[in-house]
C-alpha cells in the first residue's frame, strides 16, 4: 500500500499544492463508498461520475489529503494537477516501481479472471502474493491493484482487459511485467475494434512491453500464434495447449468437478477441480505454464489449482429447492456463450436456456446472435427464453423483464437445470438472486 507525504508525490505527479506542509497518508482511495480515513483521496471524473462531487465528503469521513483537476473549496491540503486520472496512474507506476516482485500480465478474450484466480492460488502457497480483486482491470483497476503493493509481495497477477487498441500498452507501461500471458483471442468487443485482425494486435500488445529477459506466454493451439511471436518483445517464448509439451489427457467433466491428467515435462499428476467447464483446461493449462516457468513444484501447483474457486456468476452451480442453476450472468460473448451451452449439455432433465444481449459486437452483431441462437437448438435444448434488444435475434421466446422471464420459470419448469447468461449490462445476476429467495423462502 502506498503510504507516503504530498510533499514527495507532488513532484511524481507535477502536482500544484495549497500548502507547504508535508501531511502523511496511508493508502489512495478514489471512491467514498469505501475506507477513506488517512487515505490521499484523488477526485477521478468519467463520464458518468465526478469524484470532485465528494471532496467534501471525504473531508468528512477522514480523508489526509485530495488530488483534484478543478479548483475546489476544501480544507484538506490539496494537489493540484491537469488531470487526476493520469496523476492516479503516475503514482501507481511511481510505486510499482519501488518494488521488486515478479509482476504477472494476463489478457485474453476469456478466461483472464479464472487463469488469474488459479495461479494466485498457486502462486501464494509459495509466496505473498497479490492480485487483481474482481474484474479491476483497466486503467482505472490496474492502478488502483499496483498501489496495493507491498514490500513483502513476491508476486503480483495484473489481469488486463481492454476494449481498444493501445489500452493494453498504456497498462503494461504501468505494471511493467516480467511475465505476459495470452489465454486467446476471438470475437469479444469486435465493436470497439472494428476488426478481429486489430483485436490480435492489441492482445499482442502485452508481448510487445516485455524487455528482452522478460517471458511470454501463449497458447499454441491459437491461429494468432504467428502473428504473437512476431509482436514477442522476449527472448524466453513458452507455450501451452494441445500442441505443446503443457497439455491435460484423461478429461472427465463429472456434475460438479472436473477430473484430468496434467502433463508437463514427461511428468503427469491428476487434479481434480472444483468447477464445470472444459473451457476451464486451458485456463488451467496457462496457469501451469506460469508457475513452472517461476520453478514451482508439481505439488504445489496441483494443490493451488485444486484450491482455486470460481467467481461468482461464471458457471456457477446452485443446486435449489426447485431448479438447478449455472450461474453465468457475469458476461457474453459468442466464444463463451458456446462454451456455456456445451457445459448445459451434460446434464440430465429438462434443459433451459436464459440469454441476455451480447454487448460491443458491432456490425456483426445480428449475425452472431443468430449463430448463437442455432447453436443452441443443435444442442437439443429444451426451452431458450430471451431478454434484451438485441437478444431477439436469438430467436428464443423473447421477454421484456426480468420478472417475466422469472414467472415463465417458475410456472412451467420446475425441476429444470437453468442457465442463465448475458452480459453484463443486462443484469441477469438479478433472475439468479430472485430465484435464489424464492427457493429460500418456500
Amino acid at each position: 500500500m502506498l503510504s507516503s507525504d504530498t510533499n514527495k508525490i507532488s513532484s511524481v505527479i507535477n502536482g500544484k499544492s495549497n500548502s507547504n506542509k508535508a501531511v502523511k497518508f496511508q493508502g489512495v482511495c478514489t471512491d467514498t463508498r469505501n475506507a477513506v480515513s488517512g487515505k490521499l483521496f484523488i477526485a477521478l471524473e468519467g463520464v458518468n461520475f465526478d469524484g470532485h462531487n465528494f471532496i467534501q465528503q471525504a473531508e468528512d469521513l477522514g480523508a489526509s489529503a485530495v488530488i483534484t483537476h478543478k479548483k475546489v473549496d476544501s480544507n484538506l491540503p490539496t494537489l493540484e494537477v491537469n488531470n487526476s486520472e493520469k496523476a492516479y496512474q503516475k503514482l501507481a507506476a511511481w510505486h510499482r516501481q519501488s518494488h521488486s516482485p515478479i509482476v504477472i500480465a494476463i489478457t485474453g478474450s476469456n478466461g483472464k479472471t479464472s487463469t488469474k484466480n488459479m495461479l494466485h492460488s498457486i502462486l501464494s502457497l509459495h509466496g505473498p502474493t497479490l492480485s487483481t480483486k474482481g474484474n479491476l482491470n483497466n486503467h482505472l483497476g490496474v492502478p488502483k491493484t499496483l498501489l496495493e503493493l507491498e514490500k513483502s509481495h513476491q508476486y503480483c497477477i495484473i489481469e488486463m482487459g481492454a476494449n481498444h487498441v493501445n489500452e493494453i500498452e498504456l497498462l503494461c507501461k504501468l505494471a511493467k511485467p516480467n511475465i505476459a500471458i495470452i489465454t486467446n483471442a476471438n470475437n469479444a468487443h469486435l465493436g470497439e475494434f472494428g476488426s478481429e485482425k486489430n483485436l490480435v494486435k492489441a492482445k499482442g500488445e502485452i508481448l510487445e512491453s516485455l524487455s528482452k529477459d522478460g517471458i511470454a506466454i501463449i497458447n499454441k493451439s491459437s491461429p494468432h500464434v504467428d502473428t504473437w511471436e512476431k509482436m514477442c518483445g522476449a527472448k524466453s517464448l513458452s507455450f501451452f495447449g494441445n500442441e505443446s509439451d503443457i497439455y491435460a489427457s484423461n478429461i472427465k467433466q463429472l456434475k460438479s468437478t472436473l477430473n484430468f491428467n496434467l502433463n508437463f515435462n514427461h511428468n503427469s499428476i491428476n487434479v481434480t477441480l472444483s468447477m464445470i467447464g472444459l473451457h476451464q483446461i486451458e485456463n488451467v493449462l496457462a496457469a501451469t505454464a506460469c508457475a513452472l516457468k517461476l520453478g514451482i513444484s508439481p505439488e504445489v501447483i496441483k494443490k493451488g489449482l485444486e484450491k482455486s474457486l470460481l467467481e461468482k456468476g461464471r458457471l456457477e452451480l446452485i443446486e435449489l429447492q426447485n431448479f438447478t442453476i449455472l450461474d453465468d450472468s457475469y458476461n457474453a460473448n459468442p466464444q463463451s456463450m458456446k462454451v456455456a451451452i456445451d457445459s448445459l449439455k451434460q446434464f440430465s432433465g429438462k434443459k433451459v436456456l436464459v440469454l441476455g444481449t451480447m454487448a460491443e459486437l458491432g456490425k456483426d452483431s445480428k449475425k452472431l446472435h443468430q449463430e448463437i441462437g442455432d447453436y443452441a437448438r443443435e444442442q437439443n435444448i429444451d426451452k431458450l427464453l430471451t431478454i434484451g434488444q438485441e437478444a431477439q435475434y436469438f430467436r428464443g421466446n423473447h421477454f421484456e423483464s426480468i420478472d417475466s422471464i422469472f414467472n415463465e420459470i417458475n410456472n412451467k419448469y420446475k425441476g429444470a437445470t437453468i442457465l442463465i447468461k448475458g452480459s453484463r449490462m443486462m443484469e441477469l445476476n438479478k433472475l439468479v438472486d430472485i430465484l435464489i429467495n424464492t427457493s429460500n423462502s418456500s
